[in-house]
């Protein structure tokens, strides 16, 4: 977490804040909105302050410091049973520090007590037992290899928490009572960790000269689409083969769907045991196949004639390890720019792309931090030497990332074929559920490879797709304009606030339009320019206590001051090729002017 308010000046606080607007407007993130809310709270204004901490933990459900902020936030309440679902998804976070799981307990409903919480761990199950000064809740079958200790106690209620880290037996379950009030009894199974499950070698299996596996669950048009497109170019490659992974689909058109494809040369159905999830539907897919690079592909992707002969040939390199093409919708890969998805084009559109990719792109590929699992291509001896996707992730999002990550371990290169579009539609499986799986699953990640944000940080900065991309845009500009997308939830708030004037915080000066380079570039003492768009972003629109605004003319290159924005002009600046003591007599001559409105007795005018 940023530096906190509590070691900022009033005047430093309302700064910051007025500079975390711009960084909300531009891109919404988890933890800006933790800071504003921080800011906000010291500023007084704790229901605003609330809001954006809801906010940030919608954002990003797993965070930890969103959660303490809230839980810190609902304490002050009379009421606390509103922070009551938070504070104990705190409890059971697997990625807070004791420290943080102890600030959770003053935000806890003891109406709801006694509580047992359940968390399988990497190396246990940790069992929290929740529970008012005088409620009975005991565990029966603790064994010498467990431990347990007390979490803390808090609030006016003596809310007591205790952890019980249960080790795992070595094979089978072992199980434990939890005994409460009433003689209620509740089992709990403990299973022995569940053995990774390798490959199976491919002697003896068909080969292929190349394996497609989508694991699909349901899906609609969107999916019949994309099979439509998969057998189309199924039929055009000899040699392929397609394996349709079906994880636990409940409509009869999917079921009718997948028979019409299995009469198709080359296409087999197999289906889970059980509901697997996305991971274990990919690992299920690939126990079936035999020799041959394989296509990992999404069930909402459209696939364009002959991309897979052009992702094949970047196998050529020995040490290229996965091929990922260009997308709209695709991390690293997609067409905007790195993490920036936008919405899926009609199949015509994203023929019209891979064509230009071909075109344009010929045999061009850029290295990348890892691939993506949405259309990611795998060679053969990689695919043999790393092995299934990892079960340690809530199945979804990341996997691949961590088969790729594994996989630079041992040498193999990830690699964009930029002469290659697909796309993609996204979120049709998960849907409402990405936020929380994205989020839990990048922590996890982190935990296992700490070095992914900064390689990803340091792709995204030197963006070695952005010429590539270009060349795809502007052929297609003609028919066809990106739009982005975003599964950011809104933001629900709606708050003012009035801005102080200095002393107590900056000058804030309203600017229609863009900020001046000249004027960008200088530290003023007190003068901050803020666009008018930027003062109202994410939920909470800033007052700038003064009814003063700035218009810039580009033409000109003159500042205007205006009394509102259509009033009349009381002032203007020439910016082009000003100096530092010019632009110091521009902040002189602002509070000069807000000095005489206030003798005047002006509109939110007030003394400097």
């Amino acid at each position: 977490m940023s530096k906190t308010s509590g070691q900022l000046s009033p005047f430093q606080t309302v700064d910051r804040l007025v500079a975390l607007q711009t960084a909300l407007h531009d891109s919404a993130a988890s933890s800006a909105f933790i800071e504003r809310a921080m800011l906000l709270q010291s500023l007084g204004y704790v229901g605003l302050a609330r809001i954006d901490a809801r906010h940030a933990h919608r954002l990003d459900p797993s965070s930890p410091d969103a959660m303490v902020l809230f839980c810190s936030l609902g304490a002050a309440r009379d009421d606390p049973s509103d922070t009551h679902d938070i504070a104990t998804a705190l409890l059971n976070s697997p990625f807070a520090s004791s420290a943080e799981r102890r600030l959770a307990l003053v935000a806890l409903d003891p109406k709801r007590m006694p509580l047992l919480l359940h968390q399988n761990l990497a190396l246990n199950v940790r069992l929290t037992l929740l529970q008012r000064q005088g409620d009975s809740i005991a565990l029966e079958g603790i064994g010498p290899d467990d431990r347990v200790e007390a979490l803390g106690q808090a609030g006016r209620h003596g809310i007591v928490a205790l952890d019980c880290h249960v080790a795992r037996p070595a094979t089978g379950s072992r199980h434990l009572t939890v005994l409460s009030d009433g003689g209620t009894a509740q089992l709990i199974n403990i299973d022995a960790p569940a053995s990774p499950q390798p490959l199976p070698a491919p002697k003896g299996r068909a080969r292929a000269r190349l394996w497609i596996v989508i694991p699909l669950k349901d899906g609609g048009t969107i999916l019949a689409r994309c099979l439509q497109s998969v057998l189309d170019n199924l039929h055009r490659l000899r040699g392929a083969r397609l394996i349709l992974v079906d994880d636990g689909s409940e409509l009869p058109e999917t079921q009718r769907l997948l028979a019409d494809c299995a009469q198709h040369p080359g296409v087999s159905v197999t289906r889970t045991p059980e509901t697997l999830g996305f991971t274990g539907a990919v690992n299920h897919g690939l126990r079936q196949i035999g020799s041959g690079p394989v296509l990992l592909l999404n069930s909402d992707t459209w696939l364009p004639r002959q991309t897979l002969p052009r992702l094949l040939a970047h196998l050529r390199a020995p040490e290229v390890g996965t091929v990922t093409p260009l997308s709209n919708n695709a991390g690293s890969v997609c067409l905007l720019g790195p993490g920036k998805a936008a919405l899926m084009p009609d199949p015509a559109i994203c023929d019209r792309l891979a064509a230009a990719a071909s075109r344009h792109n010929r045999g061009l590929t850029i290295d990348l931090p890892s691939g993506n699992g949405f259309a990611m291509l795998i060679s053969e001896p990689c695919l043999r030497a790393i092995g299934p996707l990892s079960g340690l992730y809530d199945s979804g999002y990341y996997e691949e990332v961590d088969f790729c990550l594994r996989a630079t371990l041992r040498g193999w290169r990830h690699v964009a074929a930029t002469d290659c579009f697909v796309g993609h539609a996204g979120s049709v499986t998960y849907g409402g559920e990405k936020h929380r799986l994205a989020t839990a699953n990048y922590r996890r990640l982190v935990q296992r490879f700490p070095e992914y944000p900064a390689l990803y940080k340091r792709f995204a900065a030197l963006d070695p797709l952005a010429a590539p991309r270009a060349r795809l845009l502007t052929a297609t500009a003609a028919d066809w304009t990106p739009e982005a997308r975003t599964d950011t939830p809104p933001h629900p708030g709606n708050g003012r606030m009035t801005l102080p004037l200095p002393p107590q915080g900056p000058l804030v000066l309203p600017l229609q339009g863009e900020v001046p380079s000249t004027l960008r570039r200088h530290r003023f003492r007190l003068l901050r320019l803020a666009p008018t768009k930027v003062l109202h972003a994410c939920g909470l629109r800033l007052e700038p206590g003064h009814d003063l605004i700035a218009e810039y003319d580009a033409a000109t290159g003159l500042l205007l001051i205006r009394l509102g924005p259509t009033g009349k002009p009381l002032a203007d600046f020439a910016c082009t090729g000003a100096s530092a003591s010019d632009l110091a007599d521009l902040e002189t001559t602002l509070l000069e002017i807000l000095a005489r409105r206030a003798e005047a007795g002006g509109k939110h005018a007030v003394p400097v």
